[in-house]
């Protein structure tokens, strides 16, 4: 422990030595335009915007944020930042001036300028050194995506899957394994984390997401240890850009009704809020496979959330809140959930949850191009919950906390900070008592070297110490290199770390009847990650770009937590891994404009997931090989009528081993495979969008989704051998205001 604070302390004080040396040779900052309305303004970046010194030819232009970083001149000290529409602002900058905001007025001399576009469905960062798939507000709206967990069904980097039959809960995959590998944030807040996790991809809706941010492999050390497969980060609408007034109304073929408002306002020139809401009803009792449960829960939900922004000279700060309830009922589709579940001869599910969440985030500039910032977050969960003759209840508190100093200069970039994550934990699980107190105070850094405008090299490590497991040492690096003027490469590696959480990582511990048998006590989970990304644009003519990614990553656990669904069919083991266990995930995309309006993208995935149950190196189950996918995007040039439709192939899965249960109880060795359609129509007036479309359009379903549901308090029932769609098809319309 010594030696590494010692290492730290170094690498601090050589970086601080090294910056302290180099001079200001540049200016840097943001350029905005107002835009002005009938009751308001709003405040834009401004892309692609000059920005250059008076009298000279050196210059640069905006990224998609409005930031523009330039070499001071030594001939000018008067700097122009002009952008199309808006009148042009020259400033007289001198050394040490970072950190500047610029705002452009609009230029009425030259009457109004229309600028038609849209943005993108899906686009990759190719400045960013990690690679970074996002998904835009427009990708979003192809299809329904009334929440988070169906916000996926178009890309094949995210995996959607339902854990169960009986509470209909929603998770993803990547890379071939689960979503707790893979670190969920809200704007970089780690508010998903804990008992939300299985059913927090359908607490937030759609229409409050303005981009889904989706990145491969390991992260940055500034987020924590714990993203061992990727990250999601999810940016929601922001008070300072949002309409004053939007809604989403929605209603499907199975009863499924759902309304969505938000509306901002500015209190003062700097001061702006946002109020966000959003209720779910489902109470329609559905059992088209005449197996006696329900098909899909009966759902009431309802969120509310509150934001603020604050934007001041050279710093600015946001948090809000956000409350939820979810009511949601499961199980035979005659239970009566006004009665206790003693009181009922039948199998029922019911599962109740009341959230609060807070969160903030605050930062300011300091000098010499320095800015130093703050993210608070935290939470209250209570749940509720029984599932037939098991129940389970729990209780969690949490508080993350992360300060980050960055400094940065022509080349380089480093930062550092410290973070400290708390969680109290109280689940009882029939009657039996599952306490948890977790303290981890943590450290990094992380530098980041731009020697030339083709290559950066970004490395970081940091230290976490866990009450309960004792030290996490994380190192990680990534490399981005432009080959070309259309081709780059992107390299990366790194370790990550993850607590196993028994309850929540596992719905078969709820959703069956198997004996859960611990073998040992668990021990902190710890992975390898390496992975490696080559893109390559290309233009099929005016107007008509395209791209292909390909990109492969390995996953090697070191330790891992086994859940042992193949040793008999009436019982959970949970064990440490003693042997190997890896993911090998490959995939190509090739996404293109093939005519004017009509944008297409086909993306092929091969997962390759193996881990090693009591000695025998196995194929992971409940996990396909192949996926395929291809989205077809079209929008008439009048932009009025835009239809979508995605086709997935999904490959066929190796199924838990049943062999031991009566014959009438078994699954074959592997499911089938199968392909599902979506399609979406789209009416855009003035201020309205109309939409009607229909989801799982082949009507394929999986065949006998629960065993044993004959017999739902036998030893045979399972409800969480789930590998497709468990409800035919579904047709839906709605209309948003925008």
């Amino acid at each position: 422990m010594k030696a590494f604070m010692l290492v730290v302390t170094l690498w601090l004080a050589g970086c601080t030595a090294l910056f302290a040396q180099e001079k200001d040779t540049y200016t840097c900052g943001h350029i905005y335009g107002i835009v002005y309305h009938e009751t308001h303004q709003d405040t834009l970046p401004l892309i692609h915007a000059n920005v250059y010194w008076l009298n000279t030819v050196a210059g640069t232009t905006t990224d998609d944020q409005g930031f523009f970083r330039l070499d001071l001149s030594p001939s000018s000290e008067r700097l122009v930042a002009d952008y199309v529409g808006f009148a042009a602002d020259t400033l007289s900058v001198r050394p040490g001036m970072h950190g500047l905001a610029i705002y452009l007025q609009p230029d009425h001399r030259h009457g109004e300028i229309t600028i038609t576009g849209e943005k993108p469905h899906t686009h990759h960062l190719h400045e960013a050194e990690v690679n970074t798939q996002i998904i835009t507000r427009q990708g979003l709206r192809t299809l329904a995506c009334c929440n988070l967990a169906e916000s996926f069904e178009n890309s094949l980097s995210v995996d959607v899957e339902q854990s169960d039959a009986v509470s209909g809960a929603k998770r993803i995959k990547m890379l071939g394994l689960a979503g707790f590998y893979t670190q969920v944030l809200v704007e970089k807040n780690p508010v998903m984390r804990g008992l939300i996790s299985p059913f927090g991809m359908e607490f937030i809706p759609g229409f409050w997401i303005d981009a889904i941010d989706i990145s491969k492999g390991t992260a940055s050390v500034a987020t924590g240890y714990e993203s061992l497969t990727g990250q999601i980060n999810i940016e929601l609408a922001k008070p300072e850009q949002a309409k004053p007034v939007s809604f989403n109304a929605f209603q499907n073929s199975m009863g499924r009704s759902e309304l969505t408002f938000t509306g901002a306002t500015s209190v003062s020139p700097r001061v702006s809020t946002m109020l966000l809401s959003y209720a779910s009803y489902n109470r329609q009792r559905w059992d088209e496979d005449n197996d006696t449960f329900l098909d899909m829960p009966l759902v009431t939900h309802l969120s509310l959330m509150n934001r603020w922004k604050y934007s001041g000279e050279n710093r600015d700060g946001h948090f809000g809140f956000r409350i939820l309830q979810d009511r949601r009922d499961g199980g035979q589709s005659h239970f009566d959930f006004d009665r206790p579940p003693s009181a009922n001869t039948l199998y029922g599910s019911r599962n109740r949850i009341q959230r609060y969440e807070f969160f903030s985030k605050a930062g300011s500039a300091l000098a010499s191009g320095s800015s130093l910032g703050l993210i608070l977050s935290g939470f209250y969960h209570h749940q509720e919950s029984f599932w037939g003759r098991k129940s389970y209840d729990g209780d969690e508190k949490s508080l993350h906390a992360n300060l980050i100093y960055e400094k940065s200069a022509q080349r380089y970039t480093v930062s550092s900070g410290i973070s400290f994550s708390l969680d109290q934990r109280d689940e009882v699980f029939q009657q039996q008592l599952f306490a948890a107190d977790e303290q981890v105070p943590g450290v990094f850094v992380e530098y980041t070297y731009k020697p030339v405008s083709q290559l950066s090299v970004m490395s970081g490590f940091r230290y976490d110490r866990h009450n309960l497991y004792g030290s996490f040492y994380t190192p990680r690096f990534h490399l981005r290199y432009q080959m070309d003027a259309l081709t780059s490469l992107r390299l990366s590696a790194g370790k990550g770390y993850r607590v196993p959480h028994l309850f929540m990582d596992s719905p078969s511990i709820l959703a069956s009847a198997r004996e859960v048998i611990f073998s040992e006590p668990l021990e902190a989970e710890e992975a390898w990650n390496a992975g490696v990304q080559i893109t390559r644009d290309f233009s099929l003519g005016p107007d008509r770009p395209g791209n292909v990614v390909i990109d492969f990553y390995r996953t090697e656990f070191l330790q891992q937590t086994v859940v042992d669904l193949d040793h008999t069919p009436r019982a959970i083991l949970l064990y440490n891994l003693d042997g190997r266990s890896y993911s090998n995930s490959g995939q190509i995309e090739v996404t293109m404009t093939a005519v004017k309006g009509m944008d297409v993208t086909a993306a092929y995935r091969f997962n390759d997931v193996r881990m090693t149950f009591a000695d025998q190196l196995k194929e992971l189950p409940l996990n396909p090989r192949h996926k395929g996918v291809l989205v077809l995007s079209y929008t008439v040039p009048n932009r009025k009528w835009q239809f979508d439709v995605t086709t997935q192939y999904n490959g066929r899965t190796r199924l838990p081993n049943t062999e031991a249960n009566p014959e009438s109880y078994r699954l074959g060795q592997h499911s089938p495979d199968y392909v599902q359609l979506f399609a979406q129509v789209t009416r855009k007036l003035k201020k309205l969008e109309l939409y009607i479309g229909g989801e799982n359009l082949t009507g394929f379903r999986q065949q006998q989704p629960i065993l044993a549901w004959d017999e739902p308090f036998s030893p045979y029932f399972d409800s969480s051998l789930i590998w497709g769609p468990t409800s035919g098809r579904r047709f839906y319309l709605g209309v948003r205001l925008n």
